[in-house]
């Protein structure tokens, strides 16, 4: 068998367990690694499904990774947030990629949300399950229900179509290229909130900025500080349209909105250097397509297309 080949086969698949247990760009990309040395080390004769098998050894990583970086966040300077990553238009279109999700899947302690991920996302049995997590499938279903139950009565806030979320992003974008705080207004919730993840590394807001008003005056704001030294690009980010900022071709922010009911609910500003690795290659990116500047006339054109999407 050539291991290589069958992990290559698999690595994308393997790279959403990890992510998804660990909301972690970069320790996803070192569990990977770390499963591939474990991986060319065993005798594959007496494995009935490899899959299941790179899962299991994936899954059981991501989840020591993620009761260590549980107590890493405790100390966390500011707001902590999941790290974003660049999604093509065939990767991870599903909700449970989305940053939305994932920051409610931060409120699960590690056994739950690898419990939850397993079971909702790639189907486990509950006695896989067990093994990873290193309980027995009774106590795992329960603990899946009991994770089920928190994460639907919170997701049930932000379940929108994905038309409307790109009609509101395109009006958001809009506004704020006018710096029109009263169109802008009109697209935020009263409750809105501004969650600004800095680590400690850069200037960030340390403390949540809640309110109309005040999110509207912060943003215009720090969209005037930012243009002066920062290029902006449209970027599909966990499947979902983002905003991406460079600052001498280094990723120095990334923004991503979530709704409840057509307005927007949620700002996330991430701007920790060490959460924006995925972004570091910005000219592949943009070989690819996945970044688009910003221009007035990009501006005006999706403007123009939201209405007839």
């Amino acid at each position: 068998m050539d291991h290589a080949k069958e992990f290559l086969n698999l690595k994308q698949y393997l790279f959403s367990i990890a992510y998804r247990i660990t909301g972690s760009y970069q320790d996803s990309e070192d569990i990977l690694q770390e499963s591939y040395l474990k991986w060319i080390k065993v005798d594959s004769k007496d494995i009935i499904t490899i899959k299941s098998y790179l899962g299991s050894i994936v899954a059981r990583l991501s989840l020591d990774l993620l009761k260590k970086a549980s107590r890493r966040k405790e100390s966390y300077i500011g707001p902590y947030l999941p790290e974003p990553v660049p999604t093509g238009k065939d990767e991870f279109n599903d909700d449970q990629i989305e940053f939305a999700f994932l920051v409610i899947l931060e409120a699960l302690n590690p056994i739950e949300r690898a419990v939850f991920i397993l079971r909702e996302a790639f189907s486990y049995e509950y006695e896989e399950i067990a093994k990873v997590v290193d309980s027995n499938s009774v106590n795992c279903r329960k603990i899946y229900s009991r994770a089920k139950e928190a994460i639907q009565a919170r997701k049930k806030k932000f379940e929108l179509d994905p038309k409307v979320k790109n009609k509101i992003f395109t009006e958001f974008i809009f506004a704020c290229y006018k710096k029109d705080p009263t169109k802008l207004s009109r697209l935020l919730r009263e409750d809105i909130t501004v969650l600004s993840d800095g680590g400690g590394k850069v200037h960030a807001a340390r403390i949540p900025i809640i309110g109309m008003e005040r999110v509207v005056h912060f943003l215009l704001r720090t969209i005037g500080i930012a243009n002066r030294e920062t290029e902006f690009y449209y970027c599909s980010v966990n499947g979902r349209d983002a905003i991406v900022g460079y600052k001498k071709d280094q990723p120095s922010l990334v923004q991503i909105l979530s709704y409840e009911q057509d307005r927007i609910a949620n700002v996330y500003s991430i701007l920790n250097p060490e959460k924006l690795r995925a972004f570091e290659k910005k000219s592949a990116l943009l070989r690819e397509g996945m970044l688009k500047r910003f221009n007035l006339y990009a501006l005006l054109k999706l403007k123009f297309l939201s209405y007839f999407s």
